[in-house]
């Protein structure tokens, strides 16, 4: 039987009610953040200068870049170390922010596990975590990490119940979490039902709504990075469906940052349509206010363990944010075939990637017929997907997003969510854009059909062989092979 939800703002009182016995209790430091009040007017004065979402405000008004780099590590000073040498090796400061993933105990929630993965980094004198464990050491470290920076900071709060992370950060001043529920069941989990996922996201997105209204802005991340092996158009709806998630809850910023899948034009096609879908149908609901901002992050696939590949990678990654004029440039960096970005590897990434936006200037990718026609062809699929689940859901885009997952119109090809029917198959076309090979029940107008069934003859003519479940498997691949 599938669980209620519905997309309604939670109240006041029902808030309070799942801080008090759902959230703080999860762990001992949960105690430091009980007055709500105390906790925003720390992150006030912390975040003073170094806002996220007035960051990247200003760069979208100015058509400039803002560059983040990610980092994590097992202990505090590690990650005060990294952090600080890459600001002074990469000179970060004047374009940048930060994205600090926690290690994957804390996202499973196991804070046990983890304090276990803190003594014995300590004790071998390395980091033991791939990540820094956000809850275990809890808000007043997290405040000694955003003194420490020069730049804002931003949470990754993934996998089923970020909430705590959430409450840490945000009370430590940094400008983010996340608010996603079909992202993150596709991205990180197994068995969690996708209605009780979004009810725990409706938690994130209202505490960041709230300190908004308190005079702390904050730009939850709205992110469709999904596993890599996705359509544009699937990226696109998961970002629509769940800004209308974000904005019921009374999100008044969003990062809209889109995984890529490395075709210059389905890239910013697909980022194009979903910035302007997700205002439209914001505004449809009542939510004309809220303010998007577009970023890219790097191709999720695997990626490839040589030093001149990986570099290859990176700079086509910056590339197509900065053609496609998107403001947030989300950066991976040499280590990411074989481990966690390292400080080194990290500055080096932002030193290329400044250099690009140098080279590159104020150039963008002109308009053209081609661009025009995947626009038409990705927003004509996510509004069937939308008007799909919203007539059958009586308007209620919750309800819809459950029901089209349970009977298959919301589908995708590779996860580790159980509740995926997996009927779909994806595959490169002669361009290496990502197409349909097969669409399963997801409810496609015909001509977006036609459009990838011709783009898979187009590669079929080039190669001179028909595309088989074989192609879909060596596309996967596709980035990561050394030939």
């Amino acid at each position: 039987m599938r669980p209620e939800v519905r997309n309604e703002r939670l109240s006041d009182e029902e808030f309070f009610r799942i801080r008090t016995e759902e959230v703080l209790p999860q762990w001992e430091t949960g105690r430091a953040l009980r007055d709500l009040d105390e906790c925003i007017a720390a992150a006030r004065e912390l975040s003073r200068g170094k806002n996220q979402a007035l960051k990247l405000k200003a760069a979208k008004e100015a058509g400039t870049h803002v560059l983040i780099p990610q980092f994590g590590r097992a202990l505090t000073e590690y990650v005060i170390d990294g952090l600080q040498f890459v600001e002074r090796e990469a000179d970060l400061a004047p374009n940048g922010s930060w994205l600090i993933y926690s290690d994957s105990y804390t996202r499973k929630n196991d804070y046990r596990s983890a304090a276990m993965g803190i003594e014995r980094s300590r004790k071998e004198g390395m980091s033991m975590l791939n990540g820094w464990p956000v809850v275990n050491f809890g808000v007043e470290e997290a405040r000694r990490i955003m003194r420490a920076s020069e730049v804002s900071l931003h949470f990754n709060s993934t996998d089923e119940d970020g909430r705590l992370a959430s409450e840490i950060v945000l009370a430590a001043g940094w400008s983010g979490c996340s608010v996603r529920s079909l992202q993150e069941v596709i991205a990180h989990c197994k068995s969690i039902p996708l209605a009780e996922e979004i009810r725990i996201n409706q938690y994130e997105a209202r505490l960041a709504a709230i300190y908004t209204e308190n005079g702390v802005p904050i730009c939850p991340w709205n992110a469709c990075n999904l596993s890599g092996y996705d359509s544009a158009g699937y990226h696109s709806f998961v970002c629509v469906s769940e800004a209308l998630l974000a904005a019921a809850q009374g999100v008044k910023y969003q990062f809209i940052e889109h995984g890529l899948g490395m075709n210059l034009i389905q890239d910013i096609a697909m980022i194009r349509v979903t910035e302007r879908l997700c205002e439209e149908y914001c505004a449809r609901f009542g939510f004309g206010d809220v303010e998007f901002f577009t970023g890219a992050f790097p191709f999720l696939g695997a990626w490839p363990p040589g030093e001149d590949e990986a570099n290859a990678m990176i700079a086509w990654n910056a590339a197509v944010p900065i053609l496609g004029g998107v403001p947030g440039v989300v950066l991976k960096c040499q280590d990411e075939a074989r481990a966690t970005p390292t400080k080194e590897g990290m500055a080096r990434s932002v030193k290329l990637a400044r250099h690009m936006l140098r080279l590159m200037g104020t150039q963008r990718l002109p308009e053209n017929a081609k661009l025009a026609q995947e626009e038409a062809m990705i927003e004509l699929e996510v509004r069937a997907l939308m008007e799909k689940c919203l007539e059958a859901a009586g308007g209620d885009m919750a309800i819809g997003l459950c029901k089209g997952v349970e009977v298959g119109w919301i589908d995708t090809m590779l996860t580790p969510w159980k509740h995926n029917h997996g009927k779909v198959r994806v595959v490169r076309d002669a361009e290496n854009a990502v197409r349909y090979l097969d669409a399963g029940n997801i409810p496609l107008p015909r001509e977006v059909l036609e459009y990838h069934r011709e783009k898979v003859a187009e590669r079929e003519r080039r190669d001179g062989r028909k595309v088989t479940f074989d192609t879909v498997v060596a596309d996967l691949q596709f980035a990561s092979v050394i030939r």
